[in-house]
């Protein structure tokens, strides 16, 4: 197949085009001015084409859209910082909608939107599954992708054939881009030395298994579909033995409630405002871990063929040896 791909320079994106050209497929990516290290790794892999330019110019989507039969649209922008909370809803929401749209209106088959877990936390019901509804959001980032699911199940309710996916915390070795942003996340943790010690935990996802989904939905003529990529609950102890062993150094514990952590992570939000702190704590982040949520993927690995998911743990430690 001919693949139309955004986001392809990014974490996740970059493993989604080595899968896609490791199966044969074509792909045509759209890169934005400044994104194209990890070009030079992916053309050695099979038939790639870079179209340059802005994913919120509609003329620039009509060109990478002409002449593909699929799409694959995992541009966005990740993490918990709010002073780019415009961007995320330029990029993340209207350009998504744009984006979708457009590709269910030139017939393409499928569309791949790549939403995030974090689109449906808190679940009503307290498991999050491909039937769990949109929720509002705590932070830019999950009120954006929010937003981009609802304008997905608008088209799906249509009848156009999009598919989305929700990885939860990916994790494992990048492939020639900068590390993830759960990495990124616990950067600070391994570099002082010193963890909160509490209850809690988070699902976490094997980078390469989410890219291995979106390479097995590249097969018209299935309808619209939602597809939860969950991964393992990993408990918050369980990650830190984990960067232990990956950063060999030892890591101190500091016991903690979760309403403190949950506090804390509020702060940080407040002084991400006008301060750079990255993609460390926020409140969005200690919610997820601190409430331990589930997912079930059962649908995802029986309709797709897959026997189960890598270990999270065994991911990091790669992440370590890259």
């Amino acid at each position: 197949m001919r693949i139309a791909m955004t986001g392809g320079t990014g974490y996740l994106g970059a493993h989604t085009v080595k899968g896609l050209l490791e199966a044969g497929h074509e792909v045509r990516l759209l890169v934005a001015p400044g994104e194209d290290a990890v070009i030079p790794h992916l053309q050695a892999l099979g038939e790639l084409t870079v179209l340059a330019g802005d994913i919120r110019d509609a003329a620039i989507i009509t060109r990478l859209l002409d002449g593909c039969d699929a799409v694959i649209h995992a541009a966005g922008v990740v993490g918990t910082d709010r002073r780019r909370e415009a961007l995320m809803w330029e990029i993340n929401a209207h350009a998504t909608e744009a984006m979708l749209t457009r590709a269910a209106e030139a017939g393409l088959d499928p569309i791949v939107s790549v939403s995030s877990y974090s689109a449906l936390f808190p679940p009503p019901d307290g498991v999050i599954t491909a039937d769990t509804p949109p929720a509002p959001g705590r932070s830019p980032y999950a009120q954006t992708k929010a937003y981009a699911d609802r304008a997905a199940r608008t088209l799906q309710a249509q009848g156009a054939p999009v598919v989305v996916t929700y990885p939860s915390s990916v994790v494992g070795p990048a492939f020639h881009t900068a590390a993830g942003v759960t990495e990124r996340g616990w950067a600070p943790i391994v570099a002082g030395g010193a963890a909160p010690r509490m209850p809690g935990g988070m699902q976490m996802v094997d980078v390469r298994d989410v890219a291995e989904v979106h390479r097995r939905l590249m097969r018209p003529g299935n309808g619209p579909r939602r597809y939860v990529c969950g991964g393992v609950m990993v408990s918050f102890n369980e990650m830190i033995d984990t960067l232990e062993r990956g950063s060999g150094k030892r890591i101190r514990r500091i016991p903690l409630s979760p309403k403190l952590f949950r506090g804390i992570g509020w702060i940080s939000d407040v002084a991400g405002r006008v301060l750079p702190l990255g993609d460390g704590i926020s409140y969005e982040a200690a919610m997820l871990l601190t409430a331990a949520t589930p997912t079930d993927d059962a649908v995802t690995l029986t309709d797709l063929g897959m026997d189960s998911w890598r270990s999270p743990q065994q991911a990091i430690l790669e992440s370590f040896r890259r």
